[in-house]
Formats: structure tokens, C-alpha cells, sequence
């Protein structure tokens, strides 16, 4: 993940998640959390991910498959 190294943050879009409308999107934790909301994007801290990512690894919710695409210019 990448994580603003001032803010210790990230941004989660799923409009820019490359498996947006995939089987895989239906199966991620982003999808999970925002099912009843508006929003498409989520920003969370270092220590939200962490807790997001244990939890997913003990099976309680799906894990994260975000996936942004990478710009090459």
C-alpha cells in the first residue's frame, strides 16, 4: 500500500481500483464497508489498515483487493 509519508494515510477509490467490477470486487473489504454508503472511497490511517488486515486474516471480513493502475508516462 502506499501510504502519504507526511499524512500516514491512504486513499481507497474504487473508481480507481483496476478490479472494479470484477469478481474480485465483490469480494473486498472497501466493497463491505461501503455497501449502504454513497461513497466509493475511504480513507484510512496506518493503524485503521492495520486492524482492517488482521481481522480480514482471521476471516471476519474480506480482504483488500484494491489494486490502482500504475501510470507510466
Amino acid at each position: 500500500m502506499n501510504f502519504k509519508e507526511t499524512e500516514n494515510k491512504l486513499l481507497i477509490d474504487c473508481e480507481k481500483c483496476v478490479k472494479q467490477e470484477s469478481q474480485h470486487c465483490g469480494d473486498c473489504v472497501i466493497t463491505f464497508l461501503c455497501r449502504d454508503a454513497d461513497s466509493t472511497a475511504v480513507i484510512i490511517d496506518l493503524d485503521e489498515y492495520r486492524s482492517i488486515k488482521e481481522i480480514a486474516d482471521a476471516g471476519l471480513v474480506p480482504p483488500l483487493r484494491y489494486s490502482e493502475a500504475i501510470r507510466v508516462f
